[in-house]
């Protein structure tokens, strides 16, 4: 599956705005729920904002279009406003305080770039109990569940622990096939400096031989590190971050024959599947296999449809973060919270609705007691050539 042009999906997100602010003009202002968005939708590391966010657009306009939800005796519809940061943190900074100061935004949608979340958490913080935010950043987790946090709610599964996505992953590798020896080669930045943060001391713990490399943010040829690399002859290559890596990785990798076997824990199947004639293995995290979930899922099967109606084009399969759980989901998940807390307008009342419930959506989605959700996810294995093997795990 092709990934649109980045042209398209700017003009798309421009209309989409546009829908859901016409939506909005014949209900009065008090009857609306302001939903801020500070993703990247455009820029080198897009991809996860972009793609969760086209979850949320859809979940409002569904909403708005029944008529909106009920909180106590007055309905309400939702205006989603979505700004593009770009990956940049002092533009984010700036919309952020756009949002909440002049939008009036108490309901924040991201980020899910931890430079984007270290820059403007102290901001952020200022609104604490005045602002619900849900990112996907990974560096929210060594904050969310902490004094003076406590506007922070993080909508990723963490890799780390016993209902770690990570570590159930690793256990699965292991077991599977019997992989001692794994390298490591991440960029070198906020994402990569948490990722040798979490996997070093897990390899350590498992008695597995490991090795790190890391290449800087901009990197086009990697054929030196990888050449490195392949002499250690790791059992697995473990690459790790945007798809625009991952894509150039993934080929030079393969096509200099050296690095057949691949683990991944962010990034989608998309550059397996480009280059599955000359892989061994591709294993990699993906919160839902959409394809398989298509055909036995009334639920995800309505999903797809409902998508490629509102943006009449094609389900980008390939893509993983589309299936966050920051995404469609949350957005009716938050909304059950309201009406179980029965205010809109009291961020810290809806939190503790959210902390106590489950979501039984595409997803089953719930919270630890830090605000870091937990939900079922799939590892789907592509073997040369392009034969899959999906395998689902459910968290305790």
């Amino acid at each position: 599956m092709t990934r649109p042009r980045r042209g398209v999906i700017v003009n798309s997100a421009v209309f989409i705005l546009v829908v859901l602010g016409l939506a909005v003009t014949s209900v009065r202002a008090q009857d609306i729920v302001k939903i801020g968005q500070i993703e990247a939708q455009t820029g080198a590391n897009a991809i996860y904002g972009w793609m969760s966010s086209q979850g949320t657009a859809l979940a409002v306009d569904e909403i708005n279009k029944a008529g909106g939800f009920k909180v106590g005796s007055k309905t309400y519809k939702i205006q989603l406003i979505a700004l593009d940061t770009r990956g940049e943190p002092k533009e984010a900074t700036v919309q952020l305080k756009r949002l909440i100061e002049v939008d009036g935004a108490k309901y924040i949608f991201g980020p899910f770039l931890s430079n984007v979340f270290l820059a403007i958490r102290p901001y952020a913080a200022e609104f604490n109990g005045k602002v619900l935010m849900w990112g996907g950043a990974t560096r929210i987790h060594d904050y969310v569940g902490t004094p003076g946090h406590e506007f922070l709610m993080r909508t990723w599964n963490w890799d780390a622990g016993g209902n770690g996505f990570g570590e159930l992953m690793v256990d699965n590798l292991v077991k599977t096939t019997g992989a001692k020896k794994i390298a490591m080669l991440f960029q070198n930045d906020q994402g990569g400096k948490v990722l040798e943060d979490i996997y070093v001391p897990m390899f350590k713990k498992k008695g597995i031989e490991y090795r790190l490399d890391y290449f800087e943010p901009g990197t086009k040829d990697f054929s030196a590190v990888l050449a490195k690399v392949a002499a250690w002859k790791p059992d697995f290559l473990f690459p790790s971050y945007a798809d625009s890596y991952l894509y150039d990785i993934v080929r030079q990798a393969t096509e200099a024959g050296q690095l057949k076997k691949f683990f991944l824990v962010r990034g989608s199947l998309g550059p397996g599947l480009k280059n599955k004639d000359g892989l061994d293995e591709y294993m990699v995290y993906v919160p839902k296999y959409f394809e398989e979930a298509e055909k036995k899922d009334a639920k995800v099967a309505k999903f797809i449809k409902a998508y490629k109606d509102f943006y009449k084009r094609d389900f980008p399969y390939d893509q993983a973060p589309l299936c966050s759980a920051s995404c469609y989901d949350h957005v009716y998940m938050l909304v059950e919270a309201m009406k179980k807390a029965g205010t809109v307008d009291d961020p810290a009342a809806v939190k503790k609705a959210l902390m106590s419930m489950t979501y039984d959506g595409l997803w089953k989605i719930r919270f630890d007691d830090k605000g870091e959700a937990i939900f079922n996810f799939d590892v789907v294995r592509l073997k040369k050539g392009g034969a899959l093997e999906v395998t689902h795990i459910n968290p305790n």
